[in-house]
């Protein structure tokens, strides 16, 4: 009897020594970490959210979206003109000389940059679509993120559009003053603007509708950013503002439309999808800027305040995979991403938006 009860001291000794020993701790842990792991990991729903960048710039930039359509279909035409002749009251009162004309200041400035704001988000999803294949996102995520991207830069396009909109003409009759024509004068006036503040919202636009944060932003990236921006900003917003509302510029001559027929359906085609010499200009000056660009913005996505410009260069020549290959590829898929956004914003800006408020006003002057 002694014998057994002290056989099963020495079992119960040993089943407490192996239980308690650092391998049987270790896959303990190691369970209840996987099990903690399987508990918090989100749903495929939620998980599609979470990586579409779904977040509360979203939803502000679709509230406001949506507040300024639902406001625009439930004023009356007498509301909207008036609101219009406020404004125009508005610049008189502020000080702008009579040297730009009512008709003037409605069409190539209110109208004008209204329509240009319409335009860059209808044409947005396919930049932010794009973006996220090109760094290997699935289809379902892209298309998640092509609505949260445009959505989160509601606000920022506003404000960028308004402000060219209500400082444009002030700049333009300062020129003119110094003795340019109206349409030097002009022209003057949208660099000087886009060039001043601009360019840092025009920043701002950029990183937020690709899901940077705020907190994810360091001074050090924007060395290379802003340079970049200027450049893609110059054959990018620039050209296509000016394109708003004009007649589009063939890219093929005019003696193809009555060519062999190849010419004259070729001629077709190009005029079809408006692809003319601004969609050239649009899509081959903003390409290499546009490669850059991504690198900061994917090197502060993945790395965030941790990244150093060195990081970015890197990605910059050495792409996904770290190699000059990997580099040039990289700059194909830029390429890709600029002709696909290039063509839809070139598109919406060759069309002629329905704004009759504008139009009645105008042909009132």
């Amino acid at each position: 009897e002694s014998r057994r009860w002290l056989m099963s001291l020495i079992r119960a000794r040993l089943v407490a020594r192996v239980a308690y020993s650092p391998l049987a701790r270790s896959v303990a842990k190691g369970s209840t970490r996987r099990l903690c792991d399987v508990a918090s990991k989100p749903s495929g729903f939620s998980q599609l959210l979470r990586d579409g960048q779904v977040d509360s710039g979203m939803w502000q930039g679709a509230a406001l979206l949506g507040g300024v359509v639902l406001g625009v279909q439930l004023a009356s035409p007498e509301q909207k003109s008036a609101a219009v002749s406020a404004l125009l009251g508005g610049f008189r009162s502020c000080g702008l000389t009579e040297d730009i004309t009512n008709r003037q200041l409605i069409k190539d400035y209110v109208a004008k940059n209204a329509a240009a704001a319409c335009n860059v988000l209808m044409a947005s999803p396919v930049f932010y679509f794009v973006f996220a294949k090109i760094h290997g996102e699935s289809l379902a995520v892209c298309t998640v993120r092509s609505i949260s991207g445009t959505l989160r830069i509601v606000p920022f396009m506003g404000f960028f559009y308004g402000f060219f909109g209500v400082v444009g003409p002030f700049v333009t009759a300062a020129f003119m003053q110094r003795g340019q024509s109206y349409e030097d004068a002009q022209s003057s006036a949208g660099t000087a603007v886009m060039l001043s503040g601009l360019v840092f919202i025009e920043a701002i636009v950029e990183l937020r509708g690709c899901g940077v944060t705020f907190a994810q932003m360091t001074a050090s990236s924007f060395i290379l950013f802003i340079p970049a921006l200027v450049g893609r900003l110059a054959a990018g917003v620039l050209t296509q503002q000016q394109k708003t509302g004009t007649e589009s510029e063939p890219l093929l001559p005019a003696s193809w439309q009555e060519g062999p027929t190849w010419q004259q359906h070729t001629y077709m085609t190009f005029e079809m999808l408006h692809i003319d010499k601004e969609f050239f200009i649009t899509t081959g000056g903003t390409t290499v800027f546009q490669h850059i660009l991504n690198g900061i913005t994917w090197v502060l996505l993945t790395r965030g305040k941790s990244a150093t410009l060195p990081d970015i260069l890197r990605f910059i020549g050495g792409g996904m995979q770290g190699t000059p290959l990997s580099g040039a590829m990289q700059l194909g898929k830029t390429f890709v991403m600029r002709f696909g956004f290039g063509w839809a914003w070139n598109w919406c800006s060759s069309q002629q938006l329905d704004m009759p408020v504008f139009d009645e006003f105008i042909q009132e002057q």
